[in-house]
């Protein structure tokens, strides 16, 4: 992506000012990844104090930016006093929440995987020590 300079709204539309650029380019032009990252952070903002619902959090973005992603998201949603409850069928997704997760000083993540078990549906809870030994041996937690 380009330099980024600013964001702004014209006539009710989020448009980016880049570097080098004359004029402001509508964001829809930067493409998926970058319209789903900016939707994303407004949402943040948009949650200050309470909670976010985030389904399918990787939709839109390329996998490689997860890694980017996630630090960010832990980061405005400590500034922010946001708790975020993001779902995912993505591997990508969760290695890169795992490594997001055990960056952090604070134990601000973790993982739960809904399994059906018999006639009920059970939750399994992944702190950040087991998901992070899960990633990195390879382990389903989906």
């Amino acid at each position: 992506m380009p330099d980024l300079l600013r964001l702004s709204l014209i006539a009710g539309r989020p448009v980016a000012r880049l570097k080098g650029a004359a004029t402001p380019v509508p964001l829809k032009r930067l493409g998926e990844g970058v319209s789903r990252a900016f939707a994303l952070m407004a949402a943040m903002a948009n949650a200050r104090n309470g909670v976010l619902l985030i389904d399918e959090i990787e939709v839109g973005l390329h996998r490689t930016t997860l890694a980017k992603l996630w630090p960010f998201l832990f980061e405005a949603a400590k500034r922010l006093n946001v708790q975020v409850f993001a779902t995912t069928h993505s591997w990508d997704c969760i290695a890169a929440f795992a490594a997001a997760a055990k960056a952090t000083p604070e134990d601000d993540g973790s993982l739960v995987r809904l399994e059906e078990q018999g006639d009920r549906i059970v939750a399994i809870y992944y702190d950040e020590r087991q998901l992070a030994a899960a990633t990195e041996h390879g382990i389903e937690v989906r």
